[in-house]
Parts: structure tokens; sequence; C-alpha cells
């Protein structure tokens, strides 16, 4: 267990970091790193609670920045598709789910236009249904960082905008996950290190966040991305193969 806590803690720490300079991608590195200790059925419902301090210290520290009309807009869709997909969740087997996310992921990534903008904030309803449904299954949001990337706001705008709505996605996860049988009190001492870990890496982040360009910004998440994507592929294909061969 003590490893388990130090590979989450460290997780946590880079992943926040990451979150204060790129507004995105830091859960990313968390689903890496502690998928790499913990059963894929663990660490899934368990970046609900990971990810939660940092996303409240972003947006303490950028309310000012939150775009409400997004928010409004995305959360109660959101609500749906984590109910839809916390069932789902439950059924699935963890190969399927490596294997599925990491496509869609790359999906995301590569095969959506890079012109494509969203301008009205009426767009979001189906983001946030779309958003809490995959998220609530993989782990990780698959639609709103790539939609809110696409808009025309600020950087400010997007790392608080991104915040808030995750934040509240988060909480809907929690006890999505809770009603069909997660116990969080299992795992109280990485939560806990893990918290501690995302609030010194959100202070290190935002110390340093001006020191990145936007366009850095932009390609380092998309490489990010790329990779973990690949290596939940390629886990999801291996443990296929293994399995029918055991068959």
């Amino acid at each position: 267990m003590v490893l388990e806590i130090i590979v989450i803690a460290c997780g946590c720490f880079v992943a926040s970091a990451f979150n204060a300079v790129f507004a995105t991608g830091g859960v990313h590195i968390m689903l890496a790193t502690s998928s790499s200790v913990l059963p894929l059925a663990v660490a899934i419902p368990m970046q609900a609670a990971l990810n939660m301090p940092s996303l409240i210290a972003r947006i303490l520290s950028f309310r000012k920045h939150i775009h409400w009309p997004i928010f409004i807009m995305f959360t109660p869709a959101a609500a749906v598709g984590v109910f839809i997909g916390a069932r789902v969740f439950v059924g699935l087997d963890e190969d399927v789910i490596s294997l599925a996310l990491g496509g869609l992921l790359l999906g995301l990534i590569w095969l959506v236009p890079e012109g494509v903008k969203l301008k009205s904030p009426g767009r979001f309803r189906l983001v946030g249904l779309l958003h809490g449904f995959f998220g609530t299954i993989f782990g990780v949001g698959l639609f709103l960082q790539p939609a809110v990337l696409r808009t025309e706001l600020s950087r400010l705008q997007i790392t608080a905008t991104l915040a808030a709505c995750l934040m509240m996605v988060e909480v809907l996860k929690s006890g999505g996950y809770a009603v069909f049988g997660f116990n969080f009190a299992a795992y109280w001492q990485h939560i806990m290190f893990g918290a501690v870990a995302s609030i010194i890496g959100n202070y290190f982040g935002q110390r340093f966040g001006w020191l990145v360009s936007e366009e850095l910004f932009r390609l380092v998440f998309k490489i990010l991305v790329t990779l973990v994507a690949l290596r939940l592929t390629i886990r999801g294909v291996l443990s296929l193969k293994i399995g029918r061969a055991h068959v």
C-alpha cells in the first residue's frame, strides 16, 4: 500500500501542476499513474476523489474568469450522462474499458478538425451529456476539454471554466460510483495524500505557468493525451489476446 500511495501522490502533484499551467490534461497523468498500481476498476472511480482538490484550488484561484453560460448549459446534461454511465460502468470488463478509452482519446485528439469552433454555449448541452456518460465509464473527460479548447475563450477563461464544470462532474461521479457499490473509504489514505500533493502541485503550477506559451500549452496537451491513449490501447489489445489464448 505504501508504494501505491507514493505513486498516486507523485501523480497528483504532477497532474495538479500540469493543470494549473495548461488548464487541462492532468487527469490523464493521474489516470496513468494510478492505473499503474491499481486495477482499472478501482483507478477509474478514484479519479473523481483525486481530482477534486486540484479543481477546488483552481476554482478559487480563477473564479473571476469562469464563463457561466457554458457551465449552466453543461451541468444538467452532465448529471444525466453520469447517472447512465455509472450503471454501464459496473457491467464492463477492464480490458474492454482500456481498449475503448484509448481509441476514443486518439479519435478526439487526431480526428476532430482543428478549425472546428464551438461558439454557442447551447451546444454544451450535448457536450455535457456525452462527457458525463463517457467520463464516468472511463474515468477521464473525453468531450469537454477539446470542446472548450475550440472556443474563443482566453486561457484564463479556459482554465476557470474547465475547473468549474469538471468539479460538478466529479461530485456527481462520486455519488454515482458510491450508489453502485464503490467504497471510497477503503482508499482514504490514497485520497488524503493525493489531496495534499495536489494542493502543493497547484501552487507550483501557478508560480511557473506564465513561462508557458499558448502554442506549447496546446501541443503538450495533444502529445500527453496521445501517449496515454496508446498505452491504454496496447494494454487492452494485449489483455484481449491473453484472454482468448486461455479460452
